[in-house]
């Protein structure tokens, strides 16, 4: 830790301190003098400024050094340690200054650049905008955000252990950090681990009479599983949505699940050992409108004509917008471009909504791409002779258009050249090398004794 201390004026007074913890950077700020009398060491004022994230009072409560309270120069460096090692904050100033009627300090403070969102994946003992508001009653800098670094979460994970102590919850709170593909932290995850959380029903307030059958078959799955907010997002992604996407229902929203703990008897549970906590979950469903096709048309499609597409879309003009056929039949479309050496294309459907007529007309762009060609092929566990015989089974050769459903025929074809005295695994690496526009095909082969 670093700190920086003004030099002492003529009078002795020290004016002002300036703390930084590393890799905290100091700035320099104005000072003040006036008496030092016993009664100047008592905090008139805690003032905080330059936050945008949080507020004067929140920081100042942060600090531990509530107003009224008998402090000297260690006390403020203490404080500003504290509010540093939080990892809320990049940059971390204060100054002080000693008056007749007491001390007036005043933190300056730059926030953190890098905040993510806190998921809570199984307290279900707890409304969970009541829970934040009871995390931020005890840790001032928590908003439902937290710093990727510092204290904070773990102050966090404290507070909930806490909490599920004052409410007889037996399991203990882990946390960790959730990455993206990239490698950067995406969240920060709670749960509790040594309480099993099960699902004992599944209600879908706002669902109409035709889709509530469909829902309720979908839920049987979730009964008796353990619960979580990954899980039931899930579902809700999985299960809920597409039941209304494919019947028109295409703007619907479901709201979070919200889980309720339910007692339940004995025979639910066996009876046996520690009862598990039983919830039922609620998913509040919003359909909206009920949309029918207007039409469609086609735009970026060079290499092939609308009229070779139009017919691999199932929809009908006047019939209800069937979202989630016509997302299977743009994969087709996507196929049939890849089965010509365009492997990358992709189609993005446009959606234009007319409520008042509650249609809906789509605009199908294509991005056709590259063309791709073959390029090595490679077999690996097999020997000579049926490394030869299976190349020679390859019919595309290097600089041949690349055809992404000739690899599947392929397989099948090649499986029946294998000795049959064993069982093969194959394990199929495609890769696209944007450098030259070619694709380059590597074949695992395992074999192994039968059973």
């Amino acid at each position: 830790m670093k700190a920086h201390i003004s030099s002492l004026l003529a009078s002795g007074l020290l004016l002002g301190l300036f703390y930084s913890p590393t890799p905290f950077t100091a700035q320099t700020g104005s000072r003040k003098s006036g008496s030092t009398a016993p009664s100047s060491y008592k905090l008139i004022s805690v003032k905080a400024v330059g936050s945008k994230r949080f507020t004067q009072q929140e920081i100042a409560t942060a600090s531990g050094l509530p107003v009224g309270t008998v402090a000297h120069e260690e006390d403020f460096q203490k404080a500003a340690r504290q509010l540093g090692e939080s990892g809320a904050f990049s940059n971390i100033d204060y100054t002080y200054s000693y008056l007749g009627e007491g001390t007036e300090l005043q933190f300056k403070v730059a926030d953190a650049d890098k905040f993510v969102p806190v998921h809570f994946i199984d307290f279900v003992w707890f409304n969970e905008t009541d829970l934040i508001h009871k995390l931020h009653e005890r840790i001032p800098l928590f908003d439902g955000e937290l710093p990727i670094s510092g204290k904070l979460p773990g102050q966090v994970s404290d507070v909930l252990q806490a909490l599920l102590a004052e409410n007889g919850v037996p399991g203990q709170v882990q946390f960790g950090a959730t990455q993206n593909k990239n490698g950067k932290v995406e969240s920060i995850d709670y749960n509790v681990v040594g309480v099993s959380i099960r699902i004992h029903r599944a209600d879908f307030p706002g669902a109409g009479a035709a889709e509530l059958p469909l829902l309720q078959a979908a839920a049987e799955k979730l009964i008796d599983r353990e619960y979580s907010r990954p899980y039931m997002d899930n579902f809700t992604q999985g299960s809920i949505l597409p039941i209304y996407r494919e019947r028109g229902y295409l703007r619907v929203s479901c709201a979070p699940a919200e889980p309720k703990v339910v007692k339940v008897t004995a025979s639910e549970w066996n009876g046996n050992g520690q009862p598990p906590t039983f919830v039922d979950v609620t998913f509040p469903v919003t359909p909206g409108i009920r949309y029918k096709l207007a039409g469609w048309d086609w735009s970026g499609n060079k290499v092939i004509a609308a009229s070779e597409l139009q017919p691999l879309i199932q929809a009908k003009v006047g019939q209800i917008a069937d979202m989630e056929q016509l997302h299977d039949d743009l994969q087709i479309v996507q196929r049939l471009y890849g089965s010509r050496g365009y492997i990358l294309a992709s189609v993005k459907a446009n959606a234009q909504f007319d409520d008042g007529a509650e249609s809906v007309s789509y605009h199908l762009v294509v991005d056709e791409g590259s063309l791709f060609r073959m390029g090595d092929l490679e077999f690996r566990g097999l020997d000579n002779n049926l490394t030869a015989k299976l190349r020679n089974a390859w019919k595309l050769r290097p600089g041949d258009v690349y055809d992404v459903t000739y690899l599947q025929e392929y397989l099948k074809v090649a499986h029946k050249l294998l000795p049959t005295s064993l069982d093969w695994d194959v394990a199929s690496h495609v890769t696209a090398m944007a450098r030259d526009k070619t694709v380059d095909v590597d074949l695992q082969y395992t074999a192994k004794a039968p059973r």
